[in-house]
């Protein structure tokens, strides 16, 4: 009887044994098809994302192009253009967001590469208004005058001007091609101030842009002289597109640069960046 016990007892933990192999390789099984719809769904999501960030791309291209057909002379706040950003909204499975940005309403480094007095000085009073010392501006402008136009910063950290410099510059400089101007339609009070070296002056235009949505040169008749390196128009922008899709978040920054000619406009993107 003891021997049949055994025996009995030896094939319940032969079976016991094929379960418990047959349990784990059922949850492998499982557990491999979890990661594989995981990977599925997030590459899926992925690519929604991507689809969004490009559609937000290509509404502000075909956009621009329209208002460089339509509206050749001057380039505002109040124009179609400038009514694409779109706060946070729904969409399926997530959010999306777009922020349209004129680069022209910053004053152009290159503007300095001629060596005038006017952008130099105006460079100046910029940088002592955002807080740079005196002597990195200087070397700034030196950068600009032996090597430009340059097309990004890394010359300028490469002769020592800080990170924390070129970001408290940021919000008023901007590195564009040289023939690009300050647009007197899009710029910022504070930054009209410096350009007018007048804030009472600014202030006015500010206020008579705000009431008929642009300005003209006869606006800038009181104010004295046209502002060296200004204008009314603009061809150089940047696009945010902040887009959620399930877990995804993706963000993806665009440069669009416009050109015209022989009855022809054109915008290209000229950079992007993507990340999270």
């Amino acid at each position: 009887m003891a021997r049949r016990s055994d025996r009995e007892g030896m094939i319940l933990l032969n079976v016991l044994l094929v379960v418990a192999m047959a349990s784990v390789t059922v949850l492998i099984m499982v557990a491999g098809q979890d990661l594989e719809i995981q990977r599925s769904t997030r590459l899926r999501d992925v690519a929604q994302a991507g689809a969004y960030a490009r559609a937000g791309e290509l509404s502000a291209i075909t956009s621009l192009r329209r208002d460089g057909i339509v509206a050749a002379g001057t380039d505002n706040l109040t124009e179609p253009w400038a009514a694409l950003s779109q706060t946070s909204v729904a969409v399926p499975s997530g959010r999306f967001a777009l922020a349209i940005e004129d680069e022209q309403a910053r004053f152009n480094l290159n503007a300095m590469v001629g060596g005038e007095a006017g952008p130099i000085d105006l460079f100046q009073r910029i940088g002592a208004a955002a807080g740079v010392a005196p002597e990195s501006l200087i070397r700034i402008a030196t950068v600009v005058r032996v090597a430009g136009p340059l097309s990004d910063d890394r010359l300028l950290l490469a002769a020592g001007i800080t990170p924390d410099e070129l970001a408290r510059l940021s919000p008023f400089v901007v590195i564009l091609p040289s023939a690009a101007r300050l647009n007197l339609n899009t710029v910022g009070e504070s930054l009209l101030a410096l350009v007018l070296n007048d804030p009472e002056s600014a202030r006015a235009l500010i206020a008579r842009r705000a009431q008929v949505g642009y300005l003209t040169q006869a606006d800038l008749a009181a104010a004295g002289a046209p502002p060296a390196a200004t204008g009314f128009t603009s061809d150089h922008f940047r696009t945010t597109t902040s887009v959620t899709v399930g877990a995804v978040d993706q963000v993806v920054t665009s440069r669009l640069t416009r050109t015209r000619g022989a009855g022809r406009v054109d915008v290209v993107v000229t950079g992007r960046q993507s990340g999270v």
